[in-house]
């Protein structure tokens, strides 16, 4: 964890409300993990508490967030241009199990999947970006992706989930793309194929209503390990304040610093 200033390298409208952000670090971009978050404080009298971001993507010495404009603090990131100064803290939480770890590799070789919802996308993208750098002759696990959104013209990301080496399926709840439905449903729908047979890693993010609804779906299938980022609002981020505990089967637990990321079994 760092506390640094950091300039803004690019900023990019990706859909009507949604912002993409580029911030240099080569610190940042090398010591960033799949599902840790940057707490970002703005520099306006009206924004008190820093901010949380998934980290979203990595490219070289520069970490992406993701965001959806819905506030002040959102607004007026929306609004930096190149060049303005971010200062951060981060990377911060505990983020997804993964990668390095031989014996990982090998137990889930058959089926990974990730389920987003709407902004949910945002960790996945990193987590996607590092599974395919690892990918070889030797590992070449099966990675689908459903992304779920209320309309064609809200999802996100499909196209640098299918350069990482992804299928994707897309679900929306008016049907004007791909399945009518959410995520979950359409997740439930391919885990009764073939593929419920076989051992298989899910990774998710989302709203929580989504992740309850991913939740009942676990009972079903024992085979599915399941790690999940939860959003919360978070004041310090690094574990003091406890604004953002959520209860667990055993006990309270800190989105900020035993979490963001968590494994779904253990919270619902």
């Amino acid at each position: 964890m760092k506390l640094l200033k950091a300039k803004v390298n690019s900023i990019s409208r990706v859909t009507s409300n949604v912002y993409r952000i580029g911030i240099s670090s080569p610190l940042l971009a090398r010591k960033s993990l799949p599902g840790q978050f940057l707490h970002i404080k703005l520099e306006d009298k009206r924004v008190l508490l820093r901010r949380p971001f998934s980290i979203h993507r990595v490219d070289r010495t520069v970490v992406y967030i993701l965001f959806k404009r819905r506030g002040v603090a959102t607004d007026i990131l929306s609004n930096l241009k190149k060049g303005a100064s971010l200062d951060v803290l981060g990377p911060l939480g505990n983020g997804f199990s993964y990668f390095g770890d031989t014996a990982w590799r090998k137990s889930i070789k058959e089926n990974i999947m990730l389920v987003a919802g709407g902004i949910g996308v945002a960790p996945l993208v990193f987590l996607a970006q590092k599974i395919n750098a690892l990918r070889g002759t030797d590992y070449k696990p099966p990675i689908l992706t459903f992304l779920g959104a209320r309309a064609k013209s809200e999802v996100l990301c499909e196209g640098d989930f299918k350069r990482l080496g992804s299928k994707v399926r897309v679900a929306t709840d008016d049907g004007s793309m791909g399945f009518k439905g959410t995520a979950t449903d359409l997740l439930k729908n391919q885990l009764r194929t073939k593929i419920c047979q076989l051992k298989a890693y899910v990774y998710a993010c989302g709203p929580q209503d989504m992740l309850r609804s991913l939740s009942a779906v676990l009972k079903k299938f024992p085979g599915l390990v399941c790690e999940a980022s939860f959003e919360q609002f978070m004041g310090c981020g690094v574990g003091v304040c406890y604004g953002c505990v959520i209860e667990s089967k055993a006990g309270y637990k800190k989105v900020c610093k035993d979490g963001p990321v968590f494994n779904l079994r253990d919270i619902y």
